[in-house]
């Protein structure tokens, strides 16, 4: 009787254990911040934006990406010698233009208005909207046979002044 008490007592708290786990882990937010810092190894930014802080800006509710960028990125990482910064803003700040900006599938509607606002500003844009990297997007993500990959739009690299590793193409699922 004391080994059954003993073993349920064990599962329950191997239950708990993992249920609070699962409950606190996003491996999607994870895969996306992962992709959002590696990517930058494909990119080339403007000499006017390799000096203060490299700045990534979430627009939009995404606190799994903002809580894994936190912990693993902004804390840990450099990019290009640069400290890195994340701003959760729907807003472009004129003084604060973003590296890189992320516009989460629910503020989809705003693409177009915060794309025009980034022409040769140096931004790489990153969306997960169907048929975003056909438009404005530089790195669109999708999931194919359930896996996380990214379209990539090399004219809109340009467009957004930026300058692209040729490997990049390789790496894409698609190439517009």
């Amino acid at each position: 009787m004391k080994y059954f008490i003993k073993h349920i007592v064990f599962t329950l708290l191997c239950v708990l254990l993992f249920s609070s786990f699962k409950q606190n882990y996003d491996i999607n937010a994870k895969i996306k911040a992962v992709y959002i810092y590696n990517l930058t190894r494909y990119f080339e930014w403007p000499e006017s934006a390799k000096s203060g802080n490299f700045i990534i800006q979430i627009v939009g509710n995404a606190n799994s990406l903002i809580k894994e960028l936190n912990d693993n990125v902004v804390s840990k990482k450099t990019i290009g010698g640069q400290k890195i910064e994340l701003i959760n803003s729907d807003k472009i700040d004129k003084n604060k233009i973003p590296h890189i900006i992320y516009i989460t599938p629910e503020n989809s509607s705003k693409i177009k208005t915060l794309a025009s606002q980034l022409k040769n500003k140096g931004t790489l844009l990153i969306t997960e909207q169907e048929g975003a990297a056909k438009t404005f997007a530089v790195i669109n993500f999708v999931v194919i046979d359930n896996k996380q990959k990214f379209e990539y739009n090399k004219q809109n690299a340009v467009k957004y002044g930026l300058k692209a590793s040729e490997d990049l193409k390789q790496l894409a699922s698609a190439v517009y």
